[in-house]
């Protein structure tokens, strides 16, 4: 297929960009931290590519191209809708695909089923993933303390799936072009100005487009470019700046495969959701079988000194924080944070990549792994002793939502974000609604003008925020119930078990908010708790393609 003029002059371009400034010797630079769409003079636009200029262009569908920063989940799955919506991608992601499968269990409930449906997935993900039954809570010696029965798929239409993380994220992979998803691309430089956006890797290569998706995760090296450049500006808010306080743990693992004549449920169609909760002690323990005879398990821990980790956008680092190990609390010296653009520093020694293999913890959570195993014999360590040493992670976990999600062209989706505790189930569903808020925004505009874009990214925040706000709350409150000591969390606990209709409210708040791509044809609502109502695209009633 012949490429069009854009994609031509794009490539030229890019073949060339050293050269381009040479032919517009005339024209100033931005400063580096420039104020995004602040440039009206032309004479001061940068001239890094030409080929890319969208202003006061009608859009038509594949005039935006985005750059999307980050392969996990909410950058592979909104490059999926963005396919679907016509509109050109290419995903940066940071691993080569050697590295071995981390992660643990990944749950999908109604919120985005309907959605995954609508995209053409959802058998896929059925045949790699298990229906939950429910989930109980147990003792050390397997002793049901409590237990919350799984999902009526009748109530929204679909039940909660459980399935691997790597599972998941190979469904998506297989609907992304090979073109369209670059590897070992580490972005270590992001410019925007009027006229588009680029991004330079580690490895000299540089990519251009019309908008930057920041997809990479809680310790996002893109949130932390725009906000340097915010603070820069004087426009990055006080909440922003604020250090990153790591007060819970996560360890997790997927099996190998297991024997069934040892664990029969793991051949079960269903798969029991367990928890080991010790009243003595701030963690649990939990686990459950997935596909494959294997057992996806994982100990969640609120630690008693919390970790403090300053950024290079962080306000005048220089109180006093603990240091790890044996050393004393001492004061952190400025002069061991980076420059602007590297990654965040710490005082501390911090876990905060799930490609990080977990250290020595069996000593620490010896009684959670001398428990028994209530799908089998033996004990759970039995099980974690059959779990390669080299896939399992370590992680510390911070809870935030961050005020600031986009300047300009560049916008952040996912854990870059808002960040929710594993503890809820939370983080793979809340990036999916993200990724389909947006790409229906986008998909809408009329025009791909600096302002038409800020407009979106601003829509965007404004449903989306508060939504993830919740999130948040909910996953904090069940933190409380499974981790927290005393009087009152031995009450929520109970209430939680012996509660059904306040727990089926919290659900309907949840569950009824199943949004779709709104430019392709709808999912019957078979539920008979109805989802929200929502719009077909704008875009499609204004060419008179479809009817509000």
């Amino acid at each position: 297929m012949p490429m069009s003029q854009r994609q031509r002059g794009r490539q030229s371009v890019s073949n060339s960009s050293s050269s381009s400034t040479n032919l517009y010797p005339e024209l100033k630079p931005l400063p580096q931290a420039h104020a995004p769409l602040s440039c009206r003079d032309p004479s001061q636009a940068v001239p890094f590519d030409m080929s890319i200029l969208t202003i006061s262009h009608r859009k038509e569908v594949s005039s935006i191209k985005a750059l999307i920063v980050g392969g996990g989940i909410a950058g592979l799955s909104l490059a999926v809708m963005m396919d679907l919506a016509g509109i050109e991608y290419e995903i940066l992601e940071r691993t080569t695909g050697d590295e071995p499968s981390m992660g643990s269990a990944l749950a999908l409930g109604p919120p985005v089923l309907r959605l995954l449906e609508q995209m053409g997935l959802l058998e896929n993900i059925k045949r790699v993933s298990k229906e939950v039954s429910g989930m109980t809570v147990v003792d050390s010696e397997a002793r049901k303390l409590g237990r919350l029965e799984g999902m009526d798929p009748s109530r929204y239409g679909y039940p909660y799936r459980i399935m691997t993380r790597s599972a998941f994220l190979k469904v998506l992979l297989d609907r992304i072009p090979e073109g369209n998803i670059h590897r070992g691309k580490t972005v270590i430089e992001t410019h925007q100005n009027p006229n588009g956006v680029f991004c330079r890797c580690s490895d000299g290569r540089t990519y251009y487009g019309d908008i930057i998706v920041g997809a990479d995760g809680a310790q996002s090296l893109t949130r932390e470019r725009m906000f340097m450049q915010l603070k820069e500006q004087g426009k990055l808010p006080d909440v922003d700046m604020e250090p990153s306080i790591y007060e819970h743990v996560t360890i997790t693992g997927v099996s190998e495969k297991l024997d069934p004549k040892l664990y029969p449920s793991v051949q079960d169609d269903k798969a029991e959701f367990r928890v080991i909760y010790s009243k003595d002690m701030p963690y649990s323990f939990w686990y459950l079988p997935v596909v494959d005879d294997q057992v996806a398990w994982g100990i969640s821990c609120h630690v008693a000194t919390p970790k403090q980790q300053f950024h290079s956008y962080s306000e005048k680092p220089g109180m006093p924080v603990s240091i790890s190990g044996s050393s004393p609390v001492g004061v952190v010296d400025p002069a061991m944070f980076p420059a602007p653009l590297n990654r965040s520093a710490s005082s501390t020694r911090i876990a905060n990549d799930w490609h990080t293999p977990a250290p020595d913890f069996e000593e620490k959570y010896k009684d959670l792994l001398d428990a028994r195993c209530a799908m089998g014999s033996g004990t759970v360590r039995d099980f974690v002793k059959a779990t390669p040493r080299s896939r399992i992670s370590g992680v510390d976990l911070e809870e935030r939502l961050y005020k600031t999600w986009y300047s300009g062209r560049i916008v952040l989706i996912g854990d870059a974000c808002h960040q929710d505790l594993i503890v809820g189930g939370q983080g793979g569903i809340q990036s999916l609604l993200d990724g389909v808020c947006l790409v229906n925004l986008l998909y809408d505009m009329e025009y791909n003008t600096p302002d038409e874009i800020v407009r979106a990214f601003k829509k965007y925040h404004a449903k989306r925020s508060t939504v993830a706000k919740s999130s948040i709350g909910e996953t904090n409150s069940m933190d409380k119930i499974f981790h927290g000591q005393g009087f009152y969390a031995g009450m929520m606990r109970k209430l939680l078990f012996s509660t059904v209709w306040t727990f089926n409210m919290n659900n309907d708040r949840f569950n009824c908010n199943r949004p779709q791509l709104s430019f392709l044809p709808f999912v019957e609502d078979r539920a008979t708790s109805k989802a929200n109502k929502q719009k077909v695209s704008t875009r499609l009633v204004r060419n008179k393609i479809l009817t509000p």
